[in-house]
């Protein structure tokens, strides 16, 4: 039996962008580009014609934005929606972020053309992430909760969670490290939005972004966030209560207690910035006295450096496959035994809460 395409529709106002999508999809012979849309009510009226499988969506188009066609699209005939947009803008970047909001599954900048000598690699990345993003299934409306999407898949085994190591009352802990890939934008927005500004221990986050989107994430975090959220700088001290993210292409770790280390190093595993080489650099300083947690995330990014945190001492923590959009990273931590617990991110939140202490003001 011949294995069924993957079919894409292809929305964006520019018939060369359209065009330039639709060849670059073409080339995999799993994907079948089973129409175009010249904006959102296009996209709109063609769903309900024929459901593809994913959707390309643009952000501005004139009759009907991207983000509007979203919010309509996941009323109406939930599909995952993938934006695509060449504007880089900080303003741009924003808008695009504020469409996982409205119930996109990712964003990702336009490919480089042929000739550009990231061609290939573009490419390829491109497809390989709308042909994961396919996969997602959308189980009931968006409600701006992340949970409320998940890949079927993962969510079919019945995992249990093994015992946490013991962790002494008096047990101190000095740092809260996050990494995240697919799905983890939504989770790590929920997570800083309900923390309280007080904490008395800094956030550090490794979040898989496309390094043109980085500023635009962070400013968008920073709107519903208490806990302020930074672009960190190589040698910085941290400080209690806010969180810190690596300029776009660049590792981020921790050198020395409390000091921050951004680094141009090789890619590990094909990713800069890497939860692995975040994770390594919290275990070398910080040892058992960290709160390390691997969110939503396709791959296995921050899973064996996770069971190394566990096996020191550290409290660590992976996503539940419940409410993870993608549950391949915290999945592989799982399966290896490197989480002690296993959560909603609603319950990741109660726990750092009741775990992490606060300033009094």
């Amino acid at each position: 039996m011949l294995k069924e395409k993957i079919k894409i529709l292809v929305t964006d106002d520019s018939l060369v962008t359209r065009k330039f999508l639709v060849n670059m999809l073409s080339t995999d012979p799993d994907i079948e580009v089973i129409g175009t849309a010249n904006d959102g009510a296009e996209a709109i009226a063609f769903i309900r014609k024929r459901k593809p499988d994913v959707i390309t969506m643009d952000i501005n188009m004139p009759v009907m934005d991207g983000f509007e066609a979203t919010l309509n699209i996941m009323r109406e005939l939930p599909i995952p929606i993938v934006i695509v947009s060449s504007a880089f803008s900080n303003t741009d970047a924003t808008k695009k972020f504020k469409a996982l909001e409205a119930g996109a599954v990712g964003i990702l900048p336009l490919p480089v053309g042929l000739g550009h000598p990231d061609y290939e690699k573009s490419m390829k990345h491109f497809v390989s992430y709308m042909k994961t993003m396919s996969e997602v299934k959308l189980i009931r409306r968006w409600s701006h909760t992340p949970g409320s999407i998940r890949k079927d898949v993962n969510t079919q085994l019945q995992i249990s969670t093994p015992p946490a190591p013991k962790v002494e009352p008096s047990h101190i802990i000095n740092l809260i490290a996050i990494g995240a890939s697919a799905g983890g934008p939504m989770v790590v927005k929920e997570i800083l939005e309900k923390l309280p500004e007080n904490l008395t221990v800094p956030i550090i986050i490794v979040q898989h972004i496309e390094s043109e989107f980085t500023q635009g994430y962070v400013d968008w975090l920073n709107l519903t966030s208490k806990i302020k959220v930074l672009i960190a700088k190589d040698g910085e001290s941290m400080e209690p209560g806010k969180a810190y993210m690596a300029p776009g292409d660049y590792h981020i770790g921790v050198k020395s207690a409390n000091t921050l280390r951004i680094s141009k190093e090789a890619p590990d595993n094909g990713l800069r910035p890497s939860v692995a080489f975040l994770f390594r650099s919290v275990l070398n300083v910080y040892h058992h006295k960290s709160i390390c947690i691997l969110l939503s995330g396709m791959g296995v990014d921050g899973a064996k450096e996770l069971k190394m945190l566990r096996d020191a001492g550290s409290i660590t923590i992976a996503q539940n496959a419940e409410t993870a959009l993608i549950h391949g990273m915290p999945g592989e931590a799982i399966k290896l035994g490197g989480a002690s617990h296993i959560m909603s991110p609603s319950q990741i939140i109660n726990f750092i809460q009741k775990r992490v202490s606060t300033i009094s003001k």
